[in-house]
């Protein structure tokens, strides 16, 4: 998944947090039938395992504190019942979602994460994003999740952007060359705070889309936040059409929007807070490595500059991407 939106996995490698003598009890209790191989899954992040045994294939991933897996469970029954794939969790024999040895088991899908997708592919996620937060706008949020406060859901707050992020980037030796996103996002954040809420999935870019060709399979590694439907779709266009470009598309940029919005169109209040939103996540993400640095009291990872730059390239596209 992209960097940094869930707590570092403990530093033990894959082969010694899942070792084929947790999988055989794993799959014992799961009832997945006789271990046959057990590799790290392609594209996954560290400790990630697909098991194949003699009844399929399954996913085989550690579970961290924070994992609501009864919020999980319930966001693949939503969204399969919109008929939109989502990698089914399973419980044990016992009917647990999590394992004695601290893991969770996942239906295996097929596909291919595209690290560099085309513009078909992209046209066909945003189309897909219009059915995918559709389907969870009803579903209810636990209390704990609206009312989280975690570093994750402070870099995500207009508030801490305008606030705290200045003084980051100042302590990190960056120039101050943000000034006028964040008076954009301080401008704006009082309408986006009036903007209605819901459970969306905070992190789509396309290491988290399974695709086949040009059509989307899942979205994966589901991570929840409590945000208005506006918001996650900045975070997949931040994603797919900012980050790592010099300069952007405005067009692209406003026609995801629309696509985005096939199932429910944008009400005008949103459409004018689309500019600002896509600058509240570019903030977000450089605010993250930037959050986490400081708080463990080590280095920058490499990265931080080119999220740097997205908010740069997102600053010389402003007059044209807010005239639209």
């Amino acid at each position: 998944m992209c960097l940094a939106t869930r707590p570092a996995a403990p530093p033990e490698s894959w082969s010694s947090r899942i070792a084929r003598p947790d999988l055989n009890r794993i799959a014992a209790e799961f009832g997945l039938g006789r271990p046959v191989s057990v590799r790290p899954l392609a594209g996954g992040r560290a400790g990630i395992a697909r098991l194949d045994t003699a009844r399929g294939t399954f996913v085989v991933k550690p579970s961290y504190p924070s994992d609501d897996l009864e919020l999980l469970e319930q966001v693949a029954a939503a969204l399969g019942l919109a008929g939109l794939r989502q990698a089914q969790l399973l419980r044990s024999k016992a009917g647990s979602l999590r394992s004695r040895t601290g893991h969770y088991v996942q239906e295996f899908l097929p596909g291919q994460v595209s690290p560099q997708p085309t513009a078909e592919q992209t046209v066909a996620v945003m189309r897909y994003l219009a059915d995918y937060h559709a389907a969870l706008a009803a579903l209810p949020l636990p209390p704990s999740w609206r009312a989280a406060d975690t570093i994750w859901t402070q870099v995500a707050s207009a508030d801490y952007l305008v606030l705290v992020l200045p003084g980051l980037l100042q302590r990190f030796g960056f120039a101050d060359q943000t000034g006028s996103a964040v008076a954009a996002l301080r401008d704006a954040a009082p309408a986006m705070a009036a903007l209605p809420r819901q459970l969306v999935h905070s992190d789509i870019g396309p290491d988290n889309v399974l695709m086949q060709g040009t059509e989307v399979v899942a979205v994966i590694d589901f991570t929840p936040m409590y945000q208005p439907a506006l918001f996650a779709v900045a975070t997949a266009v931040y994603w797919y059409q900012v980050y790592g470009r010099s300069e952007l598309d405005c067009e692209a940029i406003w026609s995801s929007l629309r696509l985005a919005g096939a199932r429910r169109p944008w009400p005008a209040a949103e459409t004018g807070l689309w500019p600002a939103m896509l600058a509240r996540e570019a903030l977000r993400r450089l605010a993250t490595p930037l959050a986490l640095a400081d708080q463990a009291g080590t280095g920058l990872p490499a990265m931080t500059a080119q999220r740097h730059a997205a908010v740069l390239a997102l600053i010389r596209a402003w007059p044209e991407l807010a005239a639209r």
